[in-house]
């Protein structure tokens, strides 16, 4: 091979590989639409004493639904900033008393990782404010606890693109900061609690599924 031969095969290489960065990679100027849905499903036995001495087991089942969604704009090519949303809502499936709510709001920071054209690795950063309320049983009565505070976490993720415009992701879970803030609305005389959680939060109870429009794409 001589050196025209050569440099001809190394130039249309170049070029391909650039042609397949530009085919993979989400340019900057898209604007992203979606969010993501989740579901998990747990039962607990408890057993008691009664008072002819035996025993007996209480079955509850609880449910839990978790709705995310977003809007992002890509500043730079694979890489976004936007506004996410976070409702959920976990109930015992014996009492609508005992239904938890948690909302989110805050920014986030989102870079994709194209392998190919259609599949890419995706880390979310995310912080912002968050409210819940629970419900807590003493002495056989059940009070509700309302929280507030802030939250901060990495999320990773997967993406497959069918089509170039939209998108389907999944993740498990990630790295979670919490700074919460309790209090007990039920009785004005019991104090506030501030606690501070960091930990890793991975797993199928905390699987999310999502879709996304990529606009300009």
């Amino acid at each position: 091979m001589n050196m025209k031969n050569a440099f001809l095969l190394l130039t249309l290489l170049a070029a391909t590989t650039s042609l397949a960065q530009a085919q993979t990679a989400i340019p900057a100027g898209t604007v992203s639409l979606g969010g993501g849905i989740g579901y998990s499903r747990h039962t607990t036995e408890d057993t008691y004493n009664n008072i002819s001495g035996g025993t007996y087991t209480s079955e509850n089942t609880y449910n839990r639904f978790r709705i995310t969604p977003a809007v992002g704009y890509f500043v730079a090519d694979n890489l976004a900033i936007g506004l996410n949303l976070g409702y959920a809502i976990s109930k015992d499936s014996d009492s609508d008393a005992q239904k938890e709510t948690a909302f989110q709001v805050g920014p986030y920071v989102q870079y994709y990782k194209m392998l190919n054209e259609q599949f890419g690795l995706v880390g979310t950063l995310g912080a912002g404010y968050q409210s819940s309320s629970a419900p807590s049983v003493s002495n056989n009565i059940l009070y509700r606890f309302e929280s507030s505070g802030f939250y901060a976490g990495i999320t990773p993720g997967i993406v497959f693109f069918p089509v170039p415009k939209f998108g389907i992701s999944a993740s498990i879970g990630g790295l979670t900061y919490d700074r919460i803030t309790e209090k007990n609305e039920a009785d004005p005389t019991d104090k506030e609690r501030t606690e501070s959680n960091f930990g890793a939060n991975f797993g199928f109870e905390q699987l999310t599924f999502g879709g996304t429009f990529y606009f300009g794409r």
